[in-house]
């Protein structure tokens, strides 16, 4: 019994593990520049995409700043499902809270209810909330695998995208600028997550 505890606690911290990766990766650089001030990451790049006239007339609009920012929503919800022990689950909701303040708009907001990016903020913090709740809380435990095998392709999927024409804004505006470690590091970090998931699964049959 003390075993099999050991191995589950293991495998909890390794995952934890993964997951603090995968939000250094989104911290770190997704963009270089010779420029330091114009080396950004996922965060910094969404919001310099947000603000970029093709994404402003894009249909629909703002695609891109809401694939790189779905990142903090996908890894929110991973922790959720993650989480077992009580330890596990006050450190989730710690995680879901800090991870949902750092989406909203600012407080500007309140007198512009019809910006674009503010509105797409809100919506991410509030369906971080929501599914974070929603399936931690209701989710059967035998379904969680292939919802987090789902979620972390899905990362892998929209970084990739994101990131991508992203840096095509990037380098057509500033005609400088090379991918950066923080993208490989999260979808590294992904995938890893996507197979603990895998095994899980394969450990309940």
């Amino acid at each position: 019994m003390n075993t099999a505890n050991s191995a589950i606690n293991a495998r909890g911290n390794g995952v934890l593990v993964l997951l603090l990766l995968a939000l250094a990766g989104y911290l770190l650089p997704w963009v270089t520049a010779p420029n330091a001030a114009m080396t950004l990451n996922a965060f910094d790049l969404a919001e310099w995409t947000s603000l970029h006239p093709i994404q402003q007339q894009a249909m629909p609009p703002l695609i891109v700043p809401l694939l790189l920012r779905a990142q903090l929503a996908i890894l929110a919800v991973l922790i959720a499902l993650w989480s077992i022990s009580r330890n596990e689950r006050f450190f989730a909701i710690l995680f879901v809270a800090l991870l949902s303040v750092s989406q909203l708009p600012p407080l500007e907001f309140l007198n512009n209810v019809a910006d674009l990016n503010y509105r797409q903020l809100l919506f991410l913090a509030l369906a971080t909330i929501i599914l974070t709740t929603g399936l931690g809380l209701i989710l059967p435990a035998q379904f969680r695998p292939f919802v987090i095998i789902f979620l972390a392709v899905s990362g892998i999927v929209t970084s990739l995208l994101g990131q991508s024409q992203a840096i095509e804004l990037y380098q057509v505006t500033l005609e400088q600028g090379e991918t950066g470690g923080g993208l490989w590091l999260i979808v590294v970090a992904y995938a890893a997550i996507s197979l603990n998931g895998l095994r899980r699964f394969l450990s309940r049959r």
